[in-house]
């Protein structure tokens, strides 16, 4: 009988026979990859947390050119949507502007004091993309494309598993947490908690995780006996008693059914009591907006705040913030989502820095898609390319990633009503953000398979102080593509 293959090693074995195809330079080049992936490995703890804006947010009133010309250009395209020039929050990148005057929207003071003091950049025009394509590609069909673009549903699955509604695929972000579980030990032989971790139940990032998925609510662990703790008399310590006895029951209950639920039931209120009693005594003196997004940020700061008792050296965190479908009233409502998201953000890095991990934190946020350039009544359409944050202390901050397209309607990457072609692929944020964290060009391409596509160090964007340094150190070209 043949002896199984663990799946560690069956990766490697895939890896090294496609490798063993590839030319003496690329087995130079990975070689050269995994060195600095060796080297690079944080000996202490790293988290990276998604931000994940559903229902597609409007790049285009979110930053917006400040010069004259450009930004009358801009409002000729969206005449109803039109952020005026005196009030942007003025921001200088110190590359990828174009050369060129930009502003936040009034309602992120916060982003802009991050972008000013270099603890915050902006990916420019990312988006869904099966390999490199341009206005004419598209038009001309000759490549091909995301499923259904412009489907919510759709575009959601391709950017957070690179599949679609009707192709289901694990989560970039499940598979990440996976590689980072087998690479760090740690992760696995503490108290059994997940490396993913989410404020917002099951999510498509980490869907498909080996190592599976633990929710925490917005305000904590999410309790079993929280009903039970909220009534104010002595009356709840008389129901958690009879709880217990009917777990007790159920336990030696002749139907194994009975008995593997109760079980089940009992491990499940242990480790949340576990949880909680790692997470209560952190309580970071930074003050949150009362927002549900404020009070999800402060339970991933204090989950992280427990990272030592919890065992855990690498965590990946999912949030989920939704409308953002803005077809209508988009001036009001987008006002209230950009401030809400800012001030969130603002307080989150000031608690990472409280707790003395700015550097092993990172934040980015995701989005369905961008939105049109041009408005539709007093809102905007489903797009494709957007922007998106990139926010902690190891970022190198200050900077336009990628490349900032033209706001104009009829510019070289609009397809249509200022749906504009993504110039920089999820895959490449992704591949970035996994070496980021430790892994190594070989995790990069099993849990983005067509990074290749995108070209010689595609997997790379230069948005880290740490990943730069070393990469550089060894001769790496990265990708000279994005300023």
């Amino acid at each position: 009988m043949a002896t199984p293959i663990d799946p560690a090693r069956r990766r490697f074995l895939g890896t090294s026979s496609r490798i063993a195809l590839g030319s003496a330079c690329a087995l130079a080049t990975l070689g050269r990859l995994e060195l600095a992936q060796a080297a690079s490995r944080p000996g202490d703890y790293r988290a990276l947390v998604c931000l994940y804006l559903l229902g597609g947010n409007d790049s285009y009133n979110m930053v917006v050119p400040r010069d004259a010309g450009a930004h009358a250009t801009y409002a000729a395209a969206r005449p109803a949507l039109v952020v005026p020039r005196e009030q942007l929050l003025p921001i200088t990148p110190l590359s990828g502007g174009q050369g060129a005057a930009w502003g936040l929207h009034p309602g992120m003071p916060e982003m802009a004091d991050l972008f000013g003091r270099g603890r915050a950049a902006l990916l420019a025009n990312v988006g869904p993309l099966v390999q490199p394509t341009s206005a004419d590609d598209y038009r001309q069909a000759r490549v091909p494309l995301p499923p259904e673009l412009f489907s919510h549903i759709d575009q959601q699955a391709h950017s957070m598993s690179l599949g679609s509604e009707v192709e289901s695929r694990p989560g970039w972000g499940g598979k990440l947490a996976d590689r980072l579980a087998e690479r760090f030990a740690a992760n696995r032989d503490a108290n059994g908690l997940p490396t993913a971790l989410s404020l917002s139940g099951a999510n498509a990032w980490q869907n498909g995780s080996d190592g599976g998925l633990y929710t925490l609510g917005n305000t904590g662990v999410t309790r079993l006996d929280a009903t039970l703790r909220s009534d104010p008399s002595a009356r709840w310590t008389t129901r958690r008693d009879a709880f217990n006895a009917l777990l007790d029951l159920g336990e030696r209950d002749s139907s194994t059914f009975v008995r593997e639920s109760s079980r089940s039931t009992r491990r499940a209120r242990d480790f949340a009591e576990s949880v909680n009693a790692a997470i209560e005594p952190v309580s970071p003196s930074t003050v949150f907006p009362s927002t549900t997004l404020g009070s999800a940020m402060r339970t991933i700061a204090r989950v992280i705040g427990a990272r030592r008792t919890l065992g855990q050296t690498r965590q990946v965190f999912f949030v989920g913030f939704g409308g953002w479908d803005t077809h209508d009233n988009m001036l009001e409502d987008h006002q209230t989502l950009l401030s809400t998201i800012s001030q969130a953000l603002g307080a989150f890095h000031q608690a990472t820095v409280e707790l003395g991990v700015a550097d092993a934190v990172t934040t980015f946020t995701m989005t369905d898609f961008g939105r049109t350039l041009n408005n539709n009544g007093d809102g905007t359409d489903h797009g494709w390319g957007g922007h998106s944050w990139l926010m902690g202390g190891d970022v190198v901050g200050g900077h336009f990633y990628g490349s900032m397209n033209e706001y104009a309607l009829g510019s070289s990457r609009d397809v249509g009503r200022g749906r504009m072609v993504p110039t920089t692929a999820v895959d490449q944020l992704g591949a970035t953000l996994a070496r980021w964290m430790g892994l190594g060009y070989g995790d990069a391409i099993e849990i983005f398979p067509r990074l290749p596509a995108f070209g010689s160090g595609a997997d790379y964007l230069p948005m880290f102080s740490s990943t730069n340094a070393l990469l550089n150190g060894i001769g790496f070209n990265r990708n000279r593509g994005n300023a």
